[in-house]
């Protein structure tokens, strides 16, 4: 995960108080971000106070940010009064931005510093795939193109990642017809001994090397501003009557988008004896504790 450093604009500098070292970071991987105010004698000097506030572009409104955990429309946050580091979850998407009134109490002065986020969309993403009529276990994949986006643009990448293993195999036929993205992701573990391979193009082929059933993800990252969307999708391999499927497949249920701990953390899967928080493209939250 990369640090991204953003010196924001100031606005109303004062001859009185020197703001030169005034600085806001920020970082963020998917809907997680995190933003440390430093410098000016932030966290030392008992004349400097600030003030944090996130303004929804979408509603019109805006919030104050108070210490410790607390929720926004659209977003949660936690708020680290005394080092001016904040952290933020955001679960609904669209615009935002972070607004830092900063104060100099004693020369009676102040200064602002604004970050803009951008939480968007992945319309059109879907795909289709086909399978080879000579070999069963080979299969061509194609990837939709996210709209509005250019064909060409260098921040979209693509990839699909394949699953295989006794969690699928031992369940009915029923119970895999009717499998939901939510239930993968509470349910299944993604075991490093399960992994097929991958592919990282728009357009791609996979051979698969066994018959059966296979999971496969598929995931649309933008690397540019470090967000993506996925969904999740069954294979069949070798059934008795292959099939070709070239429509955009669309499920009702939400899409799970990410999962934190309790600190609002990224986490890779439910940890033993702790509480992990799901996301959901639709913003709902949901709060498991694994035992």
């Amino acid at each position: 995960m990369t640090l991204v450093f953003v010196l924001s604009t100031a606005l109303g500098l004062s001859a009185k108080c020197d703001w030169s070292t005034l600085k806001l970071q920020q970082w963020n991987e998917r809907n997680y971000y995190e933003w440390d105010l430093s410098g000016a004698g932030i966290g030392d000097d008992t004349c400097i106070s600030y003030q944090m506030t996130i303004y929804n572009f979408q509603t019109g409104k805006s919030q104050i940010l108070k210490g410790g955990k607390d929720t926004g429309v659209g977003f949660e946050y936690y708020l680290y009064e005394k080092n001016g580091l904040v952290e933020v979850l955001f679960n609904t998407r669209g615009r935002y931005k972070l607004y830092v009134k900063v104060i100099n109490k004693c020369n009676k002065c102040d200064t602002a510093l604004y970050s803009i986020v951008e939480m968007v969309y992945f319309p059109n993403a879907g795909l289709g795939w086909s399978v080879d009529k000579v070999n069963c276990k080979k299969y061509k994949f194609e990837m939709n193109y996210i709209k509005n986006r250019p064909a060409k643009d260098t921040c979209m990448e693509y990839y699909l990642v394949f699953y295989k293993g006794p969690w699928m195999e031992t369940m009915s036929q029923k119970e895999w017809d009717n499998l939901t993205d939510y239930q993968i992701g509470m349910e299944y573990d993604f075991p490093d001994e399960d992994f097929l391979g991958y592919t990282q193009t728009r357009i791609a082929e996979f051979t698969f090397k066994d018959t059966g059933r296979v999971l496969m993800y598929a995931q649309w990252w933008n690397k540019c501003i470090k967000q993506d969307t996925f969904m999740f999708r069954r294979l069949d391999v070798c059934k008795s009557k292959p099939t070709s499927n070239t429509a955009v497949l669309t499920r009702p249920e939400p899409k799970l988008i990410g999962m934190y701990d309790m600190m609002g953390r990224p986490v890779n899967q439910a940890r033993e004896n702790e509480v992990t928080i799901f996301i959901y493209s639709d913003g709902t939250i949901r709060k498991v504790l694994k035992k």
